[in-house]
């Protein structure tokens, strides 16, 4: 209520009410587009598990997460409020995400030592990767009608 209160009455005062619903709609839209796209970086270019396959929850964080790299000043870090560190935040998902940094290393030498992956990449390929991959399952939904 408060969210609506103060969105309504200090954002848009002054404002009709038609030209505030648009600014709500477009702010919304924004939001959304960069949750879906920060969220889908992390799990959607990757294979998904067979229907009876059985994984462990580490090989199954190991096998289906990426993790985003930093950049230049953390600034990826901050951009995605840590949770481009996807496969920390599945292992360890009560674990305030400020931490996940620092716990990074250790979980890199764990999957290092079980022959596990610890997929990390660059924010900008991963974004291509991500939009090649639902351009690639859009075509076979395609394919199929």
């Amino acid at each position: 209520m408060i969210r609506h209160v103060l969105f309504y009455g200090v954002l848009c005062a002054g404002m009709s009410w038609a030209a505030s619903v648009g600014v709500f709609l477009a702010y919304n839209t924004l939001a959304s587009a960069y949750i879906f796209s920060q969220f889908a970086m992390s799990h959607t270019h990757l294979p998904v598990s067979e229907a009876d396959e059985y994984l462990h929850w580490v090989e199954y964080a190991a096998l289906h997460t990426t993790n985003i790299k930093s950049g230049w000043f953390n600034f990826v870090d901050w951009f995605m409020s840590y949770l481009n560190f996807q496969i920390e935040h599945h292992l360890f998902p009560q674990m305030p995400q400020f931490r996940h940094p620092k716990v990074s290393p250790r979980v890199k030498a764990l999957f290092h030592k079980h022959g596990l992956p610890y997929d990390e990449r660059g924010w900008l390929p991963c974004m291509r990767d991500t939009w090649m991959n639902l351009h690639t399952v859009g075509q076979t939904v395609n394919k199929k009608q």
